[in-house]
């Protein structure tokens, strides 16, 4: 396996931000094959090297550089994630280096097809890659043809918060395509919608005035929030039949955990 310069580059980066204690040494899944506790890394006179054991992965290099304070790693690694907010404020995004393809992590790709939301991807329909420094899938979220954003959700169930949203763009993650929106909390919810019809995901169970613009472009809207979300979902169908017909689905089961014959026979009834 060979990899290029862009790998080797933000590999420096990755490497340089690493919390190595005492020991000088450090063990860990590898960032670029994924090999589990095969990556690793020892710091000696102020250099710190790196080496991927697995045979099927070359990745290894140095660099003389100590952790820097002003890594724009570093404030993340040692600090908890900032809560999903958004602003309807619009900022050019661009994507992290930390952002590699899917299948470079094995555990990231199972996790996308357990929440089905494999096929979307498998069909381009969605852009899905992993984080490999905050652990993270990431969903990246479009505009008009362009990446404005993405929202990543955490491989580790004990971390909070459970989503990380990477930009302000105020745009909601939209998979699929129809004339009925499906409005659901979360983009794997989102993505196992997307050859039904187009799902809208809150990233939550709030609706923000920043995704009214986006709601209005369906001609009809249906609200499918997870089942402990019933409440919110009541409140957000009232709001939102004052811009377009809005009808509510009340689930025994969250839609990222139906079979596919379970979601047909759920919104078949409500998709023009």
């Amino acid at each position: 396996m060979v990899y290029h310069e862009p790998m080797t580059s933000w590999m420096k980066e990755f490497v340089e931000a690493l919390p190595i204690g005492g020991s000088g040494r450090l063990r860990m899944d590898c960032p670029a094959c994924g090999k589990k506790n095969t990556f690793s890394v020892s710091e000696v006179n102020g250099e710190r090297l790196w080496y991927c054991f697995h045979a099927d992965c070359d990745v290894k290099g140095r660099t003389g550089f100590r952790v820097r304070k002003q890594s724009p790693y570093h404030p993340l690694l040692k600090s908890k994630p900032q809560p999903l907010s958004i602003t309807n404020t619009f900022l050019d995004f661009e994507l992290p280096d930390t952002f590699v393809p899917l299948s470079r992590q094995p555990e990231a790709e199972s996790y996308v097809r357990r929440v089905n939301a494999y096929e979307a991807y498998r069909n381009g329909l969605a852009d899905i890659r992993y984080d490999f420094r905050m652990d993270r899938v990431v969903y990246l979220i479009r505009h008009e043809n362009r990446v404005v954003d993405a929202a990543g959700r955490s491989l580790d169930n004990n971390v909070k918060p459970k989503w990380w949203r990477y930009g302000k763009s105020g745009h909601p993650f939209v998979c699929g395509s129809g004339r009925t929106g499906v409005v659901v909390e979360d983009c794997a919810s989102a993505c196992s919608l997307s050859l039904l019809c187009s799902g809208i995901a809150l990233l939550g169970t709030n609706l923000l005035d920043s995704f009214i613009p986006t709601l209005r472009t369906y001609d009809r809207l249906v609200v499918a929030l997870d089942k402990d979300a019933t409440q919110k979902a009541l409140s957000l169908v009232r709001r939102l039949q004052a811009i377009r017909p809005t009808s509510l689905v009340i689930l025994d089961k969250d839609v990222k955990d139906m079979t596919d014959d379970e979601r047909k026979h759920t919104f078949d009834k409500y998709i023009t």
